[in-house]
């Protein structure tokens, strides 16, 4: 079972993406014909962080069926639980829930992120960002994430990968001067921080050991009172406290470094499932418009990400 920091660091990863699609200035959602894709993507990684599921053979399969208490979260979990056979991450990525997009949208409405602004064009909303500083925060973590060299903790690798896959990256870092942080997204949407991330959390295991030696040095202090028989009591009880330590130490790194591969292995299936169906929804309406599947489930904008390229300019 994941630690709850795991489930902490990836708590606000749809909301992020989705905030940061939204124009300072006209309040219009700039990935519409993505966001979608990026959000499934995001509850596929949060569903493995918070334990409920694993990435086996290509296939999402359902660990722990309890509730998380998260809406959006549990409705995706349901999807899975109900499903006739485990389904392939791009399959369920490149099927976005209906209504995704708005229940997330209204989701950030009622708690005071967001708020609806009257628009001219019936049936057509626009936001307002009545939290800027949580917007900036944001920010400031992709620029990081954009401006970084080398491994990243694969909350940040989920991050830039998924702002590239929704092709955020190009309406964030427009034109010439954004190039090297387009590409260095690009660059982490297509890596995999699996192994990175197993030998992270791997390096923990020697807590039991250090456990294991505190109790038998006590129990030797406690045995050198009581002559021949104390101490060899005292040996005893601490060798079986340095068995059960080490033992206790290894099933919990064992479970560790299980559960952070759960986790890097769903956001590398998560990014690239959200990558390919940007791309084929892109051209499946021949680049231009979006298709509505729910409320922007597929759809694209001309150049974009397809064929692991980028669009030199941003979104006006």
């Amino acid at each position: 079972m994941p630690s709850p920091d795991h489930a902490a660091a990836f708590a606000s990863l749809g909301e992020d993406l989705l905030l940061l699609s939204i124009h300072p200035q006209t309040g219009k959602l700039m990935t519409a014909g993505r966001i979608s894709y990026g959000l499934m993507g995001s509850e596929l990684v949060r569903l493995a962080a918070t334990g409920r599921i694993d990435i086996v053979c290509d296939q999402i399969v359902v660990r722990n069926p309890a509730a998380t208490g998260d809406a959006e979260l549990d409705a995706a979990l349901l999807s899975l639980v109900g499903a006739r056979r485990p389904p392939r991450p791009d399959g369920w990525v490149g099927l976005p829930r209906r209504g995704i997009r708005n229940a997330y949208l209204d989701r950030l409405v009622s708690v005071g992120l967001l708020r609806v602004e009257p628009s001219a064009v019936l049936g057509t909303r626009r936001y307002r960002i009545t939290a800027p500083e949580r917007v900036a925060a944001a920010r400031s973590r992709l620029d990081a994430i954009a401006q970084s060299a080398g491994p990243l903790p694969v909350a940040q690798t989920a991050f830039g990968g998924l702002a590239c896959a929704i092709d955020l990256d190009n309406a964030l870092y427009p034109g010439r001067a954004g190039r090297p942080w387009r590409a260095r997204l690009e660059q982490i949407a297509r890596g995999d921080p699996a192994a990175r991330a197993a030998r992270a959390v791997g390096s923990g295991s020697g807590s039991g050991r250090e456990a294991a030696g505190r109790e038998g040095a006590a129990a030797g202090r406690a045995g050198g009172a009581t002559g021949v028989a104390g101490r060899q009591a005292a040996a005893d009880a601490a060798q079986r406290a340095l068995t059960d330590a080490a033992l206790d130490g290894a099933a919990d790194a064992i479970a560790q470094v299980a559960a952070a591969a759960a986790i890097s292995a769903a956001a590398s299936a998560a990014v690239h499932a959200a990558t390919a169906a940007a791309i084929n929804g892109a051209q499946s309406v021949g680049g231009h418009g979006a298709a509505g599947q729910g409320d922007g489930g597929s759809g694209g904008h001309g150049g974009g990400h397809a064929g692991g390229g980028h669009a030199g300019g941003g979104h006006h």
